[in-house]
């Protein structure tokens, strides 16, 4: 096909084949450049698709961006025999669906590693990237089938299970919810390992920070739970809680640009709250924070991320996505997502436009990851 390129009063041929670029003779270093502009783990797909050398980057892992946004893994449903987990990207604020048998009828709890964490009704654990459907089984955990006597409930023999990365080595923690104890396992390992506690405790959230493990107990103290050092594992109180925390509904920690932050969710005239608390570690007290900066947070029943803004997503604001149903029984047929600005204090619903889900499940955070 020919068309022709005006110049002044002359006209020429000109033929689009004879300048068309050939995209895949591109430098490799480039191509990689380029591709670690891709924030969207699905636009990456759609760039390694565009040609062979292109998808050299997936199949070499070469894709390392800067920033990644964590997703809602929502409810699941079925499209005839396949069991269907959607997925809301802020980005676009567009829900993708992924087919997911491996978390069919499974409880679930997102990490920023990629995976989700799976506990199914048989009371196995394992932990599942919903992008490849890579699973990996953690050893069976005999605590979780009983307490003494009385039979133990799947759906609540957990409270919240975690991977953390600490020191380059990933370490799933689960706190029982019968006992609030905690044990953890690395990959690899043949069983979990529980932690002792001299005193009763009850735990409510775990978080890495700068390699060190740290719980949070029901009170707000903050435990240190050293699982590496020759008397280990061990717990050790480090702070106590700060003051005035009557009334909370729940309460996270979570690093933040090198920061140790403690949130508290609570309802005020039956309007969704928050306050935010930063670590002084030479102190060791907390400080009351009146905002996050350029950071944003994204909490759910069981946890909280916190990333750096980018895009159309708002800074100091805290994405919620909550749900207190307790049966994995009751379909799920609206979800909204509440953003709260930590600065002025306003606060925005997002209707979520998903397919209504037959299993139900709570919302929860989870960082897509490829590898």
């Amino acid at each position: 096909m020919v068309n022709h390129l005006i110049v002044g009063r002359r006209s020429r041929p000109y033929s689009y084949s004879s300048t068309m670029v050939d995209w895949s003779q591109l430098p490799y270093d480039l191509v990689v450049s380029i591709a670690n502009q891709l924030f969207e783990v699905v636009d990456f797909l759609s760039f390694s698709a565009v040609c062979r050398s292109w998808r050299l980057v997936y199949l070499k892992r070469n894709w390392t961006p800067s920033h990644r946004d964590p997703w809602l893994m929502l409810g699941e449903y079925t499209e005839g025999d396949v069991s269907i987990r959607q997925f809301l990207s802020l980005t676009q604020f567009k829900v993708y669906k992924f087919p997911l048998p491996e978390a069919n009828g499974c409880r679930c709890w997102g990490t920023s590693h990629g995976w989700i964490v799976t506990l199914s009704q048989g009371f196995a654990i394992r932990l599942v990237n919903p992008l490849t459907r890579a699973c990996l089984d953690c050893p069976q955990h005999s605590m979780l089938r009983s307490l003494g006597h009385n039979e133990v409930d799947w759906f609540a023999a957990i409270q919240q299970a975690v991977v953390l990365k600490v020191r380059d080595e990933f370490v799933t923690m689960v706190i029982h919810s019968y006992n609030r104890c905690l044990s953890f396992a690395k990959h690899g390992d043949g069983a979990w390992t529980d932690v002792p506690f001299s005193v009763p405790v009850s735990l409510i959230n775990i978080v890495c920070f700068k390699d060190k493990v740290l719980a949070l107990t029901g009170v707000g103290s903050l435990l240190l739970i050293d699982i590496e050092g020759p008397d280990c594992p061990r717990a050790l109180c480090i702070a106590s809680p700060p003051g005035n925390t009557k009334g909370w509904e729940n309460m996270y920690l979570v690093e933040s640009s090198e920061n140790l932050l403690l949130v508290l969710r609570y309802k005020h005239q039956l309007k969704l709250k928050f306050k935010v608390y930063k670590f002084d570690i030479l102190q060791r007290n907390w400080m009351a924070s009146v905002d996050i900066g350029n950071n944003i947070l994204f909490v759910d029943d069981y946890g909280c991320t916190s990333v750096s803004a980018c895009g159309s997503i708002k800074p100091n604001c805290i994405y919620s996505a909550q749900d207190n149903l307790e049966s994995s029984v009751v379909p799920q047929q609206e979800q909204t997502l509440i953003i709260c600005n930590i600065k002025d204090d306003s606060t925005d619903i997002q209707r979520i436009d998903a397919k209504p889900t037959t299993f139900y499940a709570c919302p929860v955070w989870m960082t897509p990851a490829l590898w």
